[in-house]
């Protein structure tokens, strides 16, 4: 299974690119997706995992379905 990083990598081949909203009074970080123009924006939310960290199947398969990122570009 791919990293976090690994996904994300390859979903900027689509035409995603990675954010952040920052909440300093809770000490929160929301990190996702984004992709489209600012008057319709595609957003995918993001696991509160790791970059470095291996999905498992069943996240990857989610962030797949959400994003339009093919399985098989991970070889499943």
């Amino acid at each position: 299974m791919p990293t976090l990083g690994e996904f994300i990598a390859r979903a900027r081949s689509y035409g995603y690119r990675k954010r952040a909203i920052r909440i300093p009074e809770l000490g929160a970080r929301i990190l996702y997706l984004r992709r489209g123009p600012a008057s319709s924006p595609k957003l995918i939310e993001l696991p509160a995992v790791r970059e470095s960290e291996r999905l498992t199947r069943a996240v990857l398969a989610d962030l797949c379905d959400r994003s339009g990122v093919p399985l098989e570009d991970f070889g499943l």
